[in-house]
């Protein structure tokens, strides 16, 4: 693939989708091109730049399922333990795995589509009080039920799971989730320079301003920052490209988990009302050959992806997000379609 062609792909997704800025990377072996468009701030013009901090969402989910197998190499907890001691009153819960949890086979109720698990406010902020976003009041929500599916019978992505996986994860350790997933899988990757399980809600300088679409006409509407316990072990971390294309490198290499689970990882369950090629393993997306994982959150997308057989990478960043759309992956695999015009998503 040239430069010019990336170019094209990446301008063209620019104007297409609205956004102010994007930002992508694609490795293959020892070679690299990278491209920033448009703006990290509408007002001020000032460009969006490749290195900056961004919200990666449920990438975070790699990291909450990489801390939990590491418990699960220790011995401290097994696939089949069920959910009920550590989480009690959850429908199905004496009968739900940490497994289950995992590949999002549980059938546990999603918070998020219940619309009062938002506080209530005036104008939407999600940088409130941490009295705002307990973890408790999403576990009730779950309690309140009814189950989705019966645990096993399908797999839908929910992001229950993964606050679920979160407290089982304090319960084990007895230091708190973020402490663990940043000492633990974080800090164990010397290469991740720029990556945490954020204290706070401001992100990291540099830091592109982030933007949510108005559903009436696609105008940008700027949003501020985002408190970590909204979204927790499901969607609070934050990073930088270059760092998402080391992480993707472990997802696919396992060096934190022996070769049991590092392959157990990796193995793919097809998720329902999803396209064919779109499965999921223990915290990694699985499309085709592809594995990775994306994120769609208030005011930012992002995906990055690996393709093993073929020692490449893709990374995309965006700062506009309505929180519907997967605009980064779709354009990460534009990308890897044009590198490779074999590739078949399935």
């Amino acid at each position: 693939m040239t430069c010019d062609t990336l170019e094209f792909l990446l301008e063209t997704q620019l104007y297409d989708k609205r956004l102010p800025g994007l930002g992508a990377v694609v490795e293959v072996g020892g070679e690299r091109w990278e491209l920033a468009l448009g703006v990290a701030d509408v007002t001020t013009g000032e460009p969006f730049r490749i290195g900056d901090h961004h919200r990666v969402g449920c990438v975070t989910k790699s990291f909450t399922a990489t801390a939990v197998l590491q418990q699960i190499d220790s011995g401290r907890i097994g696939f089949e333990d069920t959910l009920e001691p550590f989480v009690p009153g959850i429908p199905n819960g004496e009968r739900i795995t940490i497994r289950q949890l995992l590949n999002m086979t549980s059938g546990v109720a999603n918070f998020a589509g219940v619309p009062d698990w938002l506080p209530v406010r005036a104008e939407p902020s999600f940088d409130t009080p941490d009295a705002d976003w307990p973890q408790e009041r999403k576990v009730e929500l779950m309690r309140r039920g009814p189950a989705a599916f019966e645990p096993g019978a399908k797999a839908d992505y929910c992001d229950s799971n993964y606050i679920l996986l979160g407290l089982i994860l304090e319960q084990v350790t007895g230091r708190p989730a973020a402490a663990v997933i940043n000492d633990d899988v974080v800090a164990a990757l010397p290469e991740l320079t720029s990556t945490e399980f954020p204290s706070v809600a401001k992100l990291p300088d540099p830091h592109p301003t982030v933007y949510s679409y108005l559903p009436d006409d696609r105008t940008l509407r700027a949003l501020g920052d985002m408190n970590p316990n909204m979204l927790w072990t499901a969607g609070a971390m934050t990073s930088t490209v270059d760092d998402l294309l080391r992480w993707v490198r472990e997802l696919a290499e396992g060096r934190l988990l022996s070769a049991e689970l590092r392959d157990a990882r990796l193995a793919p369950t097809p998720l329902d009302r999803r396209r064919a090629f779109h499965r999921y393993g223990l915290g990694v997306q699985r499309l085709g050959a592809l594995l990775g994982h994306n994120s769609i959150m208030p005011g930012s997308s992002c995906a990055v992806y690996r393709y093993p057989a073929e020692d490449a990478s893709v990374a995309v960043v965006t700062n506009a997000s309505a929180n519907v759309d997967a605009i980064s992956m779709e354009i990460a695999l534009d990308l890897v379609r044009s590198l490779y015009p074999g590739f078949v998503d399935g």
